[in-house]
């Protein structure tokens, strides 16, 4: 729909998104446990990051989407990474756009990206 087009271009001009920390905006019922200091001393570039990205204005399906990032480089609390998802609702991101974010914004990770 062009309205839908029109939609997209405005968020992806004037959108803002970012990351919101884990356990943040749970479901009700649903629970989280934040990864651990040892867990998370094991992260290494190359490794995949999951993280949740938030968009302004809102999506038209998605207020959030859990995305992966692969990880370029760490300096102490600060990761920079790559998105290797390709987001469905958030126009402001596009695949292998440069991402900063914190360790403590990490839900999980791997030395590969699983399949959706």
């Amino acid at each position: 729909m062009k309205a839908d087009r029109l939609y997209d271009a405005f968020r992806r001009r004037f959108g803002r998104w970012w990351i919101v920390p884990p356990g943040e905006d749970l479901e009700p019922g649903e629970e989280f446990t934040p990864l651990t200091h040892s867990e998370l001393s094991r992260l290494k570039p190359g490794d995949y990051a999951y993280l949740t990205f938030k968009g302004w204005p809102k999506g038209r399906i998605y207020y959030w989407e859990h995305l992966w990032v692969r990880v370029t480089g760490i300096d102490g609390n600060a990761v920079t990474g790559e998105l290797a998802s390709d987001p469905d609702d958030l126009p402001q991101l596009r695949w292998r756009q440069k991402i900063t974010f914190r360790l403590s914004d990490i839900i999980e990770f791997g030395p590969g990206m699983p399949d959706p």
